[in-house]
């Protein structure tokens, strides 16, 4: 009996069709996500502040000295006087007259010397009349009077030819040291005569007699 020959090209059967094998499925990895670092921030930078000029500082001017002279040595100031208004003289038709004195009420001797400026001073403290005669009150032919402290000097001041409405009383009277040395105000002592009108067209006026012991 002749017997089949076996085919040399058989086709192989698939791995899932042999007897009691069980075909394991390919499985695809997942990748594992890498994780990702966290950014890093950059620093916000910091505002740098502005330098704040140095303001330029313009020196002050040194004031100027002027030098006293030779008739202002020695003399008083109005720091170390105490002008006193003792009284008032005056009467209707004449001039008004205040008898003043000066006191040096400091530690140190000073010299009076000369022809006061001199004001009319109203109770409100407004200047009516002033002699105007500034720094001119001293001549090299006045005497000069020492004072010593607490020592005292009078003068007289008289005052003419008030024609306006009567100003406002108490009046008083101011006097000025030369040379710029100073002002002094004498307290109030009472009403004032008023002084006596003989020109409307002409200014009242007011003029001192000099220091003298």
């Amino acid at each position: 009996m002749a017997v089949a020959a076996c085919s040399a090209t058989g086709t192989a059967a698939p791995l899932a069709s042999v007897a009691g094998a069980t075909a394991t499925p390919t499985v695809s990895a997942t990748p594992t996500p890498t994780a990702s670092a966290t950014d890093t921030l950059a620093p916000t930078p910091s505002a740098i502040p502005s330098a704040t000029p140095t303001p330029k500082v313009t020196p002050k001017p040194t004031p100027k000295v002027t030098p006293l002279p030779p008739l202002a040595i020695g003399l008083c100031t109005g720091n170390q006087l105490r002008l006193t208004l003792l009284y008032w003289v005056g009467s209707s038709g004449n001039p008004s007259y205040g008898h003043l004195s000066a006191t040096n009420v400091s530690s140190a001797s000073c010299t009076m010397r000369g022809t006061p400026r001199s004001q009319i001073v109203d109770g409100g403290g407004k200047v009516i009349v002033d002699s105007g005669n500034g720094g001119a009150e001293i001549s090299t032919g006045d005497p000069a009077y020492t004072v010593a402290p607490n020592g005292v000097v009078y003068a007289i001041v008289e005052w003419d030819n008030w024609c306006q409405s009567s100003p406002k009383q108490k009046l008083t009277v101011a006097t000025y040291q030369p040379f710029g040395l100073g002002r002094n105000q004498a307290k109030s002592n009472g009403n004032a005569p008023i002084a006596y009108c003989y020109s409307s067209s002409s200014k009242s006026t007011v003029k001192a007699t000099p220091w003298a012991p």
